[in-house]
């Protein structure tokens, strides 16, 4: 049967699997970037571009999609600890995206950008000055696919909670 229920947990799925499944795939490219750094600038443009026109705009509906799915389910938040840390863990989550992860990506473009052209097959891997800002990014980066993955945990799991079946 077809609720509003149903369409704010459609959109709510679809837009965090679009939102936060590219970033899966971020470590696989950090490694090619690594094995093939002439490559870097622009991997790392693909993936800061990702964030911020795919991610960042979709991490932003995602909360509201919730609230009508909190609304519509008539979950009562206070009651559902699992929900209440999901969404704890998911502001969190945010903001370092915000104002870690995203300023530091654009470093990153800015400084690979400015290098000098490295000829083909130089895999020397990057400058010193760089490590420190892959290593931030690299981390952080693992850090949010992990809180994303125990969010979609708890909104499986609901641990706790009866789930039609008390």
């Amino acid at each position: 049967m077809w609720s509003w229920f149903t369409f704010f947990l459609i959109l709510h799925i679809l837009a965090v699997f679009v939102a936060f499944g590219p970033a899966f795939a971020y470590p696989l490219i950090g490694r090619m970037m690594a094995g093939e750094p002439q490559y870097a600038p622009i991997l790392t443009r693909v993936i800061a571009t990702i964030d911020r026109r795919m991610t960042l705009p979709l991490s932003i509906a995602v909360p509201f999609l919730g609230l009508g799915l909190i609304y519509t389910g008539h979950f009562d938040l206070w009651k559902s600890e699992w929900l209440l840390i999901a969404i704890v863990l998911y502001i969190a989550a945010f903001f370092v995206s915000v104002f870690i992860l995203l300023p530091s990506e654009a470093q990153l473009v800015a400084a690979l950008q400015s290098m000098p052209e490295r000829p083909l097959g130089d895999a020397d891997g990057p400058p010193p000055h760089l490590a420190p800002l892959i290593r931030r990014v690299t981390v952080w980066g693992g850090s949010l696919n992990a809180t994303v993955v125990v969010i979609l945990v708890l909104m499986v799991w609901r641990p706790g909670s009866c789930q039609g079946i008390c």
